[in-house]
């Protein structure tokens, strides 16, 4: 359950978050959902990979961040071991939320931020504050709605990023299997990838459409992003031999 409230800074003025990532919190996933608009940042450090929901058949991007069930291989005892956090963890106990205001006589739902109050984070006594003295926001809070601003935005453009990549038939399934060692085995199932030998034969008017659409800078992105798995294996290695 949760208690989400729109956040302000007359209500909230004196209120801290704990920004830190633990087990506590839930942290400790192997993968979580990603948006286009930080592929150019999650390719640096992890693998990005699709799935395609059963239900609804729809597509969806998640970044591999541990080779077992409830492993996050970059999650450690001093925090988060990587230089960029994905958005879905970064956000912590805040989302966006829409209001409804008028504008020029038109009603509109405006983006705004809401916090769950009922999170273990929120209240932490030497936690972040989210507001200056005097109402302003604190580096912590504008960071924080960056991230925000990323999900929105990859949200916006997740759907006719996936369809054009069915349409132009460049998903294929794959299956991972990874060898650690003689008794430890890892195999990552129902998942795709993009196809680079179909990538590679579009047609100049495939390859300019997903230009001009701004996608074809994450398509790249996730397909270098696969040589990541070399880093999840090494820090697998390392975690299996201190165990």
């Amino acid at each position: 359950m949760s208690n989400t409230v729109l956040l302000n800074n007359v209500e909230h003025k004196d209120l801290k978050v704990d920004a830190s990532f633990s087990a506590v919190y839930g942290d400790n996933v192997n993968r979580a959902l990603a948006f286009p608009t930080e592929f150019a940042d999650l390719q640096k450090e992890y693998p990005i990979l699709f799935y395609k929901d059963s239900k609804t058949e729809t597509f969806q991007a998640h970044v591999i961040l541990g080779l077992e069930k409830d492993e996050n291989l970059f999650l450690g005892d001093d925090g988060w071991l990587g230089d960029y956090v994905p958005a879905m963890l970064a956000r912590g106990p805040f989302m966006i939320g829409f209001q409804e205001r008028e504008v020029e006589g038109k009603a509109i739902n405006e983006p705004v931020i809401h916090i769950d109050m009922d999170n273990p984070r929120v209240g932490a006594d030497s936690g972040q504050p989210l507001f200056l003295a005097y109402g302003g926001d604190t580096p912590y809070l504008e960071k924080t709605m960056k991230t925000l601003q990323v999900i929105h935005k990859g949200a916006g453009i997740s759907d006719r990023f996936f369809s054009m990549l069915e349409e132009m038939e460049l998903f294929e399934p794959v299956n991972i299997e990874i060898s650690l060692s003689n008794i430890a085995n890892v195999n990552l199932r129902d998942y795709y990838t993009i196809n680079k030998d179909k990538l590679a034969q579009l047609d100049g008017g495939s390859l300019e459409k997903l230009n001009k659409a701004g996608m074809l800078g994450h398509v790249y992105f996730a397909l270098i992003s696969l040589g990541n798995f070399n880093k999840l294996i090494a820090l697998k290695s390392k975690k299996m031999a201190i165990a």
